[in-house]
């Protein structure tokens, strides 16, 4: 009887490891070229510029990484400039670090930099759709 119970056991603890909250966007590393296509394509596009050292920066990556599994992003494509190593795409942001830059139909619709709040985000989010 042993085995019937560690197949049962094994089975249901497949079960639950399988549940896990789906993941509607990745924040993928900023690449001027797949970034540019993407803003190009039209479709929603939220640019991060990030700095691993700047508190506001984290509280922004905070805000975004809880709302992952929000299917109402499904459709964004979000990208995050590393502010220390990619000061040329900064610069052509013209924009400090902390900064959250939305686009929709190939042009920029939103920024905002250094706001910290869910409110602040979802509102640059929000443009993009």
């Amino acid at each position: 009887m042993p085995s019937r119970r560690f197949f049962l056991l094994g089975t249901a603890a497949a079960a639950f490891g399988a549940v896990s909250p789906a993941v509607a966007f990745e924040i993928q590393p900023f690449d001027p070229e797949t970034a540019k296509k993407a803003i190009d394509s039209g479709k929603p596009v939220i640019v991060h510029v990030y700095a691993p050292w700047c508190l506001q920066c984290h509280m922004q990556a905070s805000i975004l990484d809880g709302l992952k599994a929000d299917v109402k992003y499904d459709s964004v494509k979000f990208y995050r400039v590393d502010y220390d190593n990619q000061k040329d795409v900064v610069e052509k942001l013209n924009c400090p670090r902390s900064t959250l830059i939305a686009y929709r139909g190939g042009k920029e619709v939103a920024r905002m930099s250094w706001g910290m709040s869910q409110d602040s985000v979802l509102k640059v989010l929000n443009a993009a759709l």
